[in-house]
């Protein structure tokens, strides 16, 4: 019998599948990436990787969705010389991820579904930041 494990690329490939259809690369600059954002990359990037993928015959794993969004420029500081370029611009990870969860949750494919397991984070180190989702993916195996 043939197996039907999916790999964690092919989970991947699919997730990034339903975002293709849902038109989310035609709404940012950059690209959709799979593990990790090009280096220097100034532009806005949705990026995804895995968390934890299993091999039971109910395949499970969580992803997550990363929405880098370039800070905002030239915000006042308190000092009125000098411009802050540390701000996240949290309306747009929130229009992006707006479109992602509407286009994840819940979801069921031909051989797969998801569902949100946290609908998005704000997450920060020091002057990066980004906007986390993280979906279950389930795929059921038929070769046992």
């Amino acid at each position: 019998m043939r197996k039907t494990i999916k790999s964690v690329f092919d989970a991947m490939n699919d997730i990034q599948g339903v975002l293709i259809v849902a038109g989310i690369p035609s709404m940012i600059t950059g690209e959709l990436r799979t593990a990790q954002r090009r280096l220097g990359s100034t532009k806005e990037d949705i990026i995804t990787n895995s968390l934890i993928y299993d091999a039971e015959q109910k395949q499970w794993g969580i992803f997550n969705i990363n929405v880098h969004v370039p800070n905002l420029k030239n915000q006042t500081a308190e000092n009125p010389t000098a411009k802050d370029n540390t701000q996240p611009d949290v309306t747009r990870m929130y229009t992006v991820g707006a479109a992602i969860v509407a286009a994840l949750d819940d979801y069921h494919g031909f051989d797969f579904s998801l569902s949100l397991r946290n609908p998005g984070e704000l997450k920060g180190f020091n002057t990066d930041w980004y906007y986390n989702i993280q979906v279950n993916y389930n795929f059921l195996r038929t070769d046992y």
